[in-house]
């Protein structure tokens, strides 16, 4: 059976997708000090506060790479493990549950974005991409 679309252009609505979202993520922490505010919440389960300013880092350019295509493979790989740690964090250190109740976190948009950049990583950056334009494999 053939595609119905080619997995280049599947890519890069996957990419799109994400990448807008990482930046919604990450234009809050870079506006309220690059991570410092999300760093003091997340020391108090502790994880460094350091870990804080480099998935800001991570969110915000790396969701620009991921809508320009440049670097895909590395910048979905670096997301995948940063929300497979998210998932393991809100589990043991929150006691979410998948969707969440009685006040506690859920874990399912954490578990759709692990799922999706794992999708981008198995589909690579595609023929729409800087990568593509690069040479970049």
């Amino acid at each position: 059976m053939s595609a119905l679309i080619s997995p280049g252009y599947v890519s890069l609505v996957i990419r799109v997708a994400v990448g807008a979202a990482m930046i919604a993520h990450g234009m809050p922490k870079v506006k309220g000090g690059w991570g410092k505010q999300s760093g003091a919440w997340i020391a108090t389960m502790g994880v460094p506060p350091a870990a804080a300013r480099l998935v800001t880092l991570l969110e915000f350019f790396g969701g620009m790479f991921l809508i320009v295509g440049f670097l895909v493979p590395l910048v979905a790989a670096f997301l995948a493990i940063q929300f497979a740690a998210i998932i393991v964090m809100k589990t043991t250190k929150m006691k979410a549950g998948f969707m969440g109740a009685g006040g506690n976190p859920g874990f399912e948009l954490d578990f759709v974005y692990l799922v999706l950049s794992v999708a981008i990583l198995l589909l690579g950056s595609g023929a729409l991409s800087l990568d593509a334009l690069l040479g970049i494999p």
